[in-house]
């Protein structure tokens, strides 16, 4: 590119080499503008990005401290449950201390009888064992008594009191006889009775002491719930503690991040504005490379400018003969009701005059490509800047991956960005546009569009674009 020249030389120089150096400037001049806005671009969207996460981060600080908040009503419900737990257990556990004591008592006093049974047992037994002995004993004096009656009987009169006497004595005899037959009756029913009264006096020990035993067992048990409940009543208001502080701190967000939020939409604005003041001088820029030209300032694109004018005038003559032909009427050739091609991602669309355009285009854009090695492709837009046909290593047939049908799949579609609708519809004789090319994955090409507008029968179709590489 030529070096700027100072005013001096511009006073001093011819004017085709200050137009020639005017040209050259107004090329870098876009080419800066564009650089800064692609940058301004980048920065917007990260900061649009930015606002977006914290309007996120707000919207879940706002969660949280709903859940923070119900969190807190939950603990309430569950102070309320676990307080209302410590009073059962402790009162269950009083119960059970009671029923401990009872139980206790019934043990000692049925040991206690059980053992004064054993007691009365012994005396039964051992007054069977003297009754037997007094059984013995007058069964003895009846037999003395009948004996004395006998000898008394022997004795005749001399013999007659003492045969009363025996008499008084045998009766006696047969009722201490009678008595203690009657006594050891009595005495063998006390004595089953009271081995029945051992025996379940025994059995009630045995159940007393198991269920005593697990009395004891379960009040250890309530003892260690109460004890853990309340543990967990003291945890409880710890948690609630802490998810209070929690919900403070969180409700510190909210202002925080509204200031945060406001700060970044203000930057944001303003990078925003900056954008808009850039766009603006890109036009300005684009518009200072054209005035240039078109007061005779030459670059080193001045024969790419030429080869798209005449290409241009080569393919309206190209439509014009379709007219002719009456392959397409006029009416049609200027329809834009585009028919989208189903399944396609990105979006094809079919229109009317799409078959001419696949007909009559194809060997001036592909001989296009030979002009020069900067040259990346050739293509004719419509006024809406939709490309009908493209270069053929831009047009092949769509699969499943819309990545790579964005890249190798661009005929068809409508490119009506800033570039593609100025290349569509300028009516200039040529127009020179400078932009940034999405490569993909964050990367970008600085490019030039040369197009010249395209025109059949003194109407404006739209026009054709020449891009090539700085």
């Amino acid at each position: 590119m030529t070096a700027p020249l100072s005013p001096e030389g511009f006073a001093n120089a011819p004017s085709l080499t200050v137009l020639n150096a005017m040209a050259n400037a107004s090329m870098q001049l876009g080419y800066d503008i564009v650089d800064i806005s692609g940058f301004l671009e980048e920065v917007d969207a990260a900061a649009q990005r930015q606002l977006h996460r914290l309007q996120l981060a707000t919207e879940a600080a706002g969660a949280v401290g709903k859940v923070s908040n119900s969190m807190l009503g939950g603990t309430d419900h569950i102070d309320t449950a676990m307080s209302g737990l410590i009073a059962a257990l402790q009162d269950l556990t009083g119960k059970l201390q009671t029923a401990t004591g009872s139980s206790k008592f019934v043990l000692n006093w049925v040991t206690e009888v059980e053992a004064k049974l054993a007691s009365v047992d012994r005396a039964v037994t051992e007054a069977q064992s003297q009754n037997r002995r007094i059984l013995s004993i007058a069964r003895e004096v009846q037999l003395l008594a009948i004996n004395a009656k006998i000898e008394a009987a022997r004795a005749g009169e001399n013999g007659r009191g003492f045969a009363v006497v025996a008499d008084a004595i045998k009766i006696l005899a047969q009722q201490t006889t009678d008595s203690a037959a009657g006594i050891s009756t009595t005495a063998t029913t006390l004595e089953r009775e009271i081995r029945a009264l051992q025996t379940e006096a025994q059995g009630i020990i045995g159940s007393a002491a198991t269920g005593l035993k697990e009395l004891t067992a379960a009040e250890t048990a309530l003892t260690a719930m109460e004890t853990q409940s309340q543990s967990g009543a003291e945890t409880l208001i710890e948690v609630k503690q802490q998810a209070d502080a929690m919900r403070s701190a969180i409700q510190s967000f909210g202002p925080k991040f509204d200031t945060i939020i406001e700060d970044g939409r203000g930057q944001a604005n303003l990078v925003g504005e900056a954008r808009r003041r850039v766009n603006g001088l890109m036009k300005l820029g684009d518009t200072m490379v054209q005035r240039a030209f078109e007061i005779g300032g030459t670059t080193a694109d001045q024969n790419l400018i030429s080869e798209v004018q005449t290409r241009a005038q080569t393919l309206g003559e190209m439509l014009e003969q379709a007219v002719d032909a009456e392959e397409i009427s006029m009416h049609s050739l200027f329809r834009t009701d585009y028919t989208p091609i189903e399944g396609s991602n990105p979006p094809q669309l079919m229109a009317r005059f799409t078959p001419i355009t696949d007909r009559y285009f194809p060997p001036v854009l592909e001989s296009a490509l030979d002009l020069d090695p900067r040259v990346v492709f050739c293509a004719a837009v419509d006024q809406n800047g939709y490309l009908p046909t493209h270069n053929r290593k831009f047009s092949a047939k769509q699969g499943s991956d819309p990545v790579w049908n964005a890249a190798h799949c661009r005929n068809r579609r409508v490119f009506d960005d800033r570039v593609g609708l100025g290349a569509g519809r300028s009516t200039a004789p040529f127009l020179m546009q400078i932009y940034r090319r999405d490569m993909g994955g964050g990367k970008f090409v600085m490019m030039k569009d040369v197009s010249a507008p395209i025109m059949v029968k003194g109407q404006h179709w739209g026009g054709l674009r020449l891009a090539y590489s700085f």
